[in-house]
């Protein structure tokens, strides 16, 4: 499938010439041709469609905002260095996509299809509605909310910024009345890829506790119907039978776990196009993306506490050590150090592989350090997501869970490694009041682990507002064992910690400010083509 372009001056003005500029549009799918020629069929619809599918924001490197993850230099939202943008890509994206919705819901309706099919293709678009304004909505907040096709001369043009609590109910009722129009994926073994209704199901879930969390620790709205709404769909999927756990945690993002019943909803990759999956072999090779020790010191030891609590010591050195005794998504998500690597053992090269000495093994594909063309799928939606999306939703409604909840959802993931030496032990109210553990902190860390490098992570701190603890702190790397890197002088290629840890980004250098870094600026060309924007706090 091609891909649909557009060159625009602004996304929000420029959108609305979108008919008009046919010159600079690869024309498939056909959603400019007039209506009396084009939405007359089920093709039709689905060509409608087609390029939203293929815009889906897939950016692996969104953890490199927080402090799970590094690349090559500092990231300026981890580092609190970000500046109001002139122009701002995700803005710019989302309202192009939500062009295309609108004027599909405006035309869709004249196909000579049965009632069922219209009904089909109006929920994907409801969809994908919601899916890009809730991109637009947890990075900017209130946003024009554009609801139709417009012109040049549609005064929603030059209309202020919708209060985001009027867009977020509006999306989740969208939401409600596409789940009851979408077939589940069981009906769909045929049409594998496109919109079910688990997907629905699940971004209802995911938006809804997005926003009853944001609310309740950052005031503003109700939160508890949020987080009911996020539990309740969760559950809905949950007990669909749609969905479950793939059993190998290591070929879950790898060729053999595609299309498995954890995937919900992927960006696809075909042997048919030139596109290919780039992350797969970043993470192997290239300065894009690894691991920091904030991260691999979050996962438990087997007896299901915190490092600083378990019985069992960890110790770093040598090279690999601190994978012993350890959750074994530990090992399985970060490659350990003495490891068989492409036919030999691992030791990660820190001038060209990672600046932390840490390295992801989650979607590392060894194939893929020579064949940089990999087709491997990226997971955008999976069941694991859904069930800590009902852990958490359950407890934060009632700051407690039950065990059986935390059995349906925590604990089931858990149990993915039944019968692996270092299984964890199941997580109950009893085992969190015996070792003096808080509850909330560990399901937040079931989900950090079970998720890391899958974007999720910046987002988690700024709903829970943690992110002013957790982003300005030191940026520290695996222990320097050198003995396994002879020719690395300290103080000259590398620095270290007084206690032997790899710095990568010193505190000093490091800022977070509550009062205005917890959404993103208005990029500015939009506020001058626009006065009655206004722009964030603090920008």
């Amino acid at each position: 499938m091609k891909r649909y372009i557009i060159i625009l001056f602004c996304s929000v003005l420029c959108a609305v010439t979108l008919s008009s500029c046919g010159d600079f549009l690869d024309r498939e799918p056909q959603t400019t041709l007039s209506p009396g020629t084009f939405w007359k069929t089920e093709s039709d619809l689905r060509l409608g469609l087609n390029s939203l599918y293929n815009n889906m924001n897939r950016s692996y490197v969104l953890d490199n905002q927080s402090a799970d993850c590094f690349a090559a230099i500092g990231n300026n939202v981890s580092s609190g260095t970000y500046t109001a943008p002139n122009t701002d890509g995700i803005w710019t994206s989302s309202y192009q996509q939500i062009r295309v919705v609108n004027d599909f819901l405006k035309n869709y309706d004249a196909a000579d299809v049965a009632q069922s099919v219209k009904d089909r293709y109006r929920g994907e678009a409801l969809f994908f509605k919601a899916y890009f304004y809730f991109n637009l909505i947890k990075r900017f907040g209130d946003v024009p909310y554009i609801t139709t096709t417009l012109d040049l001369a549609s005064p929603e043009l030059y209309e202020p910024r919708t209060d985001k609590r009027i867009i977020v109910d509006d999306l989740l009722a969208d939401l409600d009345e596409a789940e009851n129009m979408i077939p589940l994926a069981s009906s769909l073994k045929n049409d594998v890829g496109r919109i079910t209704k688990g997907t629905v199901q699940a971004l209802t879930a995911r938006i809804a506790l997005y926003f009853g969390t944001w609310y309740k620790f950052h005031g503003g709205a109700e939160y508890k119907k949020y987080l009911q709404v996020a539990r309740d769909a969760a559950d809905r999927l949950m007990r669909s039978g749609e969905y479950s756990l793939y059993p190998d945690y290591r070929n879950l993002f790898l060729l053999p776990g595609e299309d498995s019943s954890e995937h919900i909803l992927s960006f696809r990759y075909s042997d048919e196009t030139s596109a290919y999956n780039q992350r797969i072999r970043s993470v192997i090779i290239d300065l894009v993306q690894s691991p920091t020790k904030y991260l691999a010191d979050a996962f438990l030891c087997k007896d299901g506490l915190p490092i600083e609590k378990s019985q069992y010591k960890v110790q770093y050195l040598p090279l690999g050590s601190e994978f012993e005794n350890r959750d074994p998504r530990m090992a399985l998500s970060l490659w350990r150090p003495g490891d068989p690597f492409m036919g030999g053992t691992l030791i990660p090269n820190l001038s060209n592989q990672t600046k932390t000495g840490y390295m992801f093994k989650k979607y590392g594909d060894e194939d893929s350090y020579t064949n940089i063309q990999s087709k491997i799928d990226e997971i955008l939606i999976r069941y694991a997501e859904v069930l800590l999306i009902y852990a958490e939703a359950s407890y934060e409604l009632s700051d407690a869970i039950s065990d059986e909840d935390l059995d349906r959802s925590v604990n089931t993931l858990r149990n993915r490694f039944a019968g692996h030496p270092d299984c964890l032990p199941g997580l109950t109210n009893a085992f969190v009041r015996e070792h003096g553990l808080d509850m909330r902190e560990e399901i937040r860390r079931e989900r950090r682990v079970e998720l890391c490098s899958e974007s999720f992570r910046y987002d988690d701190l700024i709903r829970w507002k943690t992110a002013e603890i957790e982003l300005p702190r030191a940026i520290l790397g695996a222990m320097f064992d050198q003995s396994a890197y002879p020719s690395v002088v300290v103080g000259k290629d590398i620095n270290v910690s007084d206690d032997g840890f790899i710095i990568v980004q010193a505190a000093s250098s490091r800022s977070f400010d509550p009062e205005k870094d917890y959404l993103f600026p208005l990029p500015l060309r939009e506020r001058s083509l626009n006065p009655q924007l206004s722009q964030n706090p603090g920008w």
